[in-house]
């Protein structure tokens, strides 16, 4: 009903008016070899389709500073998608270091982006900066050919242009996270979860998400202390026991919590 009363005000306009613009033109060019003439920015595991992404970047992309975030024309970036190697049931078997595998005998993707002056006009209201984006398979043929890539502007638009319309770099390559999937995060001067539960043999990775610093030092005496974390810097702590692991930040001692290894 309370759709009815708004319908007369209400414009729904078919998705091809929305998202259909985009370059018809290749003009980012298949990287190749670019995993000898790039250097590899960062890996990180995304668990909601369990793969396993490597970003390269051209020299021109591997030379941006924290304190800019602006990729400088020539910019290439390149995300190396893998599955996973996962059992039968789909769970990802992670390696000794608790994190996702290559699946060997899968073929992955190529999700290029390009930025040069001029570029990503044709995307229209959907532009984001100046780069554009080709997917491709590992012998140069397509997997998103330049006028499917409206969907690639949409999405990194939501990355904002203070990182230049980019995701991960700020945090895993630039702050040097891990790119292992989460167990913990701190933020806002908490450690969150309070408690965590985990198996033994497991590795337990934490992200600092706060603008400060912060430790994760074992509250027994002469036990291990990570240090000061940098704002956006990760840690793996791994358990090979049964024990009960509490633990604080020195710098901010009010900050605790507890890692329970069953």
């Amino acid at each position: 009903m309370t759709l009815n009363r708004f319908a007369a005000s209400i414009l729904i306009f078919p998705a091809t008016l929305l998202w259909s613009q985009a370059p018809t033109v290749d003009r980012v060019g298949f990287p190749t070899n670019y995993e000898a003439l790039f250097e590899r920015l960062n890996t990180f595991d995304r668990s909601d389709n369990r793969t396993v992404r490597t970003i390269y970047g051209n020299g021109p992309a591997a030379s941006v500073k924290a304190d800019t975030m602006n990729f400088p024309y020539g910019s290439v970036l390149v995300m190396e998608s893998w599955r996973a190697l996962q059992t039968a049931q789909g769970v990802p078997i992670l390696g000794a270091n608790g994190r996702f595998q290559k699946d060997p005998a899968a073929v992955p993707g190529l999700f290029v982006m390009r930025k040069e002056r001029g570029f990503g006009e044709a995307f229209g209201a959907n532009r984001n900066g100046e780069w554009e984006y080709v997917a491709y398979r590992p012998d140069g043929t397509y997997l998103n050919r330049p006028e499917t890539t409206a969907s690639c502007a949409t999405c990194h638009l939501q990355a904002g242009a203070l990182p230049d319309w980019t995701f991960r770099v700020r945090p895993l390559y630039l702050q040097e996270g891990s790119g292992a999937n989460a167990d913990g995060v701190i933020k806002d001067y908490e450690f969150i979860p309070g408690e965590l539960r985990v198996r033994a043999d497991s590795t337990v990775t934490f992200y600092n998400s706060d603008m400060v610093e912060h430790t994760i030092t074992d509250q027994t005496a002469g036990g291990g202390d990570t240090g000061p974390l940098k704002a956006g810097n990760s840690v793996a702590i791994q358990f090979t026991v049964p024990s009960e692991f509490n633990f604080r930040c020195t710098i901010h001692p009010s900050m605790r919590g507890k890692i329970v290894v069953e």
